[in-house]
C-alpha cells in the first residue's frame, strides 16, 4: 500500500476532497431519520454559514431599540429571513408591531443588465445568470416552514414572517403605495443584481426611520457588481459610509441612515 492510499484509510474525512457542502449533506441525510435531529442540526452547519449569521445577529442589535419592520429583499430558501425573525421573537417577543417582509419571486436571477457585467461577462460566477439561483421548487416547503414558525412563535395568532411574491421592480413600490404608513428599521438587500437593487432602494429608503440600516449582502463583491452600482446610482455616487465587519467577506457592508 503507498503512502498515499495508507493516509486516506486512515483519514477519510481529511481525504474526501469533494466540496464541504457535500459532505456535510451526506452525513445529514444519514440521521435525517432520527427524532431529536432538529435539536442538532447546528452540528450540520459550516463554520462560513454560521458566522454570516452572527454578523446578520450584530446587525439586528443596531436597530432592535427602533421602529419599524425587517424588510428583506431577495429571500431565496429563507436562510437570512429567519435569521432576523428568530431575532425578533429573541430581542423584541412582545413588539407584534414588527414583521419580517420577505420579497422574491423564486425564479431566480431575472433581468440583468450590463450594470451587472464583470469584465469576464460574469461566465465564471456561479449562479449569475439568468435563472441562477432559483428556489421555485423549494417554494412550497418555505411556505410550510413560515407557517411553522408563526404557529411557534411568542405570539402565534400574529405573524412574524409575511411574503410578497413577484418581481422587486413591481412589487416593492406597489407594496409602498398600499401601505403609506411602512416604517422600516432594517433594509436588507440580497437581490445581487442592479435592477432590483435600485428598485428596493427608491421604494423603501425613504421609509426607513433614522437610524436605521440598509444591509448590501454583496456590495463591494467584484463578482457581484450590480449591487455596488446600484447603491452609487441611488446616492448620486456619494453614499454615506459604508462599514462591513473585518471579518466576513458577506454581508459586504451596510449603511445607517442619518437623522435629518
Amino acid at each position: 500500500m503507498s503512502k498515499t492510499a495508507s493516509w486516506r484509510e486512515a483519514n477519510p474525512v481529511a481525504a474526501d476532497m469533494r466540496p464541504m457542502d457535500a459532505r456535510y449533506g451526506d452525513v445529514l441525510r444519514r440521521h435525517a431519520g432520527d427524532e431529536d435531529i432538529i435539536h442538532q442540526l447546528n452540528a450540520f452547519q459550516r463554520r462560513m454559514y454560521a458566522s454570516k449569521a452572527f454578523g446578520h445577529w450584530e446587525v439586528f442589535k443596531m436597530v432592535a431599540n427602533l421602529p419599524g419592520h425587517v424588510v428583506e429583499c431577495g429571500v431565496y430558501k429563507g436562510e437570512s429571513l429567519f435569521n432576523f425573525a428568530r431575532f425578533l421573537e429573541i430581542l423584541c417577543p412582545g413588539d407584534r408591531t414588527k414583521q419580517v417582509i420577505g420579497f422574491d419571486h423564486f425564479q431566480g436571477l431575472t433581468g440583468r443588465s450590463q450594470a451587472d457585467e464583470t469584465e469576464k461577462d460574469g461566465a465564471v460566477n456561479r449562479g449569475n445568470f439568468d435563472g441562477g439561483w432559483e428556489s421555485a421548487g423549494f417554494r412550497d416547503t418555505l411556505l410550510e416552514l413560515i407557517d411553522l414558525f408563526n404557529a411557534d412563535s411568542f405570539v402565534p395568532k400574529k405573524p412574524r414572517i409575511v411574503l410578497e411574491e413577484g418581481d422587486i421592480v413591481e412589487t416593492a413600490p406597489a407594496y409602498v403605495q398600499r401601505h403609506p404608513g411602512l416604517r422600516i428599521s432594517l433594509l436588507h438587500l440580497d437581490c445581487d443584481i442592479y435592477e432590483p437593487t435600485l428598485a428596493a432602494l427608491k421604494a423603501f429608503y425613504p421609509h426607513i426611520v433614522p437610524g436605521g440600516i440598509v444591509l448590501l449582502d454583496e456590495y463591494g463583491i467584484t463578482e457581484w457588481p450590480g449591487e455596488s452600482r446600484a447603491v452609487e446610482e441611488y446616492f448620486g455616487g456619494k453614499p454615506p459610509v459604508i462599514e462591513k465587519f473585518p471579518w466576513l467577506s458577506a454581508p459586504g457592508g451596510w449603511i445607517r441612515k442619518p437623522a435629518g
